[in-house]
């Protein structure tokens, strides 16, 4: 049975040696794989399931992240998900992107002063999720620029190779999407009364995802953990959120043969997230302009937005200076 390939693997690897030609035949060895990601998302066999969280358990990398601002990321996230629905794109589409933004941020640090190169990081993390996830992917041009920053085709293939490199090819993960359908099957039997469907969880598990991607790195649980939480959440039967019991959640997990104890406190931390993170979506939401600060990248120090308009010609490359960092 097929599982998500580590990477693609090149030796010697020298981002400058690196070309266009070089980007597109990779792209067709990412589109290929496209069809095996998808599949396993369907899978609801527990010796496959297991196998991937035993994959999950080794990988699993509790290094601290070299992050860049809280901020900062917040505005690369709200502008991946409003590109994810101008496009249509898959929720695990967004979800993969911004978990390519917080691997390569746990690698590498960003300062606050480069607003500049958070946009283009995530321009080219959405770009490259697109083309593992989407079977129609919108040419570099047609992603959305603002006033601030305008990014060339060129720097972004630039940008998309530092990425691949950065993560060494890895870009086939294991997420919470690959365990959704497996989970919701074990819950939905204490589902008696059927008052919730199984397409109805899996749709408030994927917006539930998403919303969690704000608060939570992916680097923060192992990614079943995070499809265990989600799934118990979006189970509920009622409009309302049923607060479960770490005794009450053990119990839902109780009949799975890779199971252990250890899991139950992992999973209800991340529960308790995702509660709080519901609860406020019925609190007063924040003054208007704290909501505009998330969408659009800070002003210069001089209080004046400018306008960068970057081509292969600059003398100063940004995906070069994204690579000094």
């Amino acid at each position: 049975m097929g599982e998500p390939s580590d990477s693609i693997a090149l030796s010697n690897l020298l981002l400058c040696h690196e070309s266009e030609s070089s980007l597109n035949e990779d792209d067709e060895r990412i589109e290929r794989s496209e069809q095996e990601a998808h599949f396993a998302t369907t899978i609801d066999d527990e010796d496959y399931v297991a196998e991937l969280v035993r994959k999950e358990n080794q990988r699993f990398d509790t290094q601290p992240s070299k992050t860049s601002s809280s901020l900062d990321r917040l505005v690369a996230i709200n502008w991946i998900l409003t590109t994810r629905t101008r496009f249509g794109f898959q929720h695990q589409t967004a979800y993969i992107a911004i978990s390519y933004f917080d691997l390569f941020l746990h690698r590498r640090f960003i300062g606050s002063d480069e607003s500049w190169a958070i946009r283009l990081l995530s321009v080219a993390c959405l770009s490259l999720a697109a083309k593992m996830e989407e079977r129609t992917v919108p040419g570099l041009s047609q992603y959305p620029q603002d006033h601030d920053f305008v990014f060339k085709p060129d720097v972004i293939r630039k940008t998309e190779l530092l990425i691949l490199s950065t993560l060494d090819w890895k870009l086939n993960l294991i997420t919470p999407f690959h365990y959704l359908t497996y989970f919701v099957a074990k819950i939905s039997p204490d589902n008696n009364n059927q008052s919730v469907s199984k397409e109805l969880v899996l749709l408030r598990s994927s917006e539930s995802l998403l919303a969690l991607t704000k608060e939570v790195r992916f680097t923060d649980y192992r990614q079943f953990v995070v499809a265990a939480a989600t799934t118990m959440l979006a189970s509920s039967s009622t409009s309302s959120v049923i607060r479960l019991t770490r005794e009450e959640m053990a119990n839902k997990f109780g009949s799975i043969s890779w199971w252990t104890s250890t899991e139950n406190d992992n999973v209800y931390l991340c529960y308790q997230k995702m509660l709080e993170i519901e609860e406020r979506k019925h609190m007063t939401p924040p003054p208007q302009t704290a909501v505009s600060r998330d969408i659009q990248p800070p002003a210069s120090g001089s209080g004046a937005k400018r306008r960068l308009s970057f081509d292969d010609s600059d003398q100063t490359d940004p995906a070069k200076r994204i690579r000094r960092l």
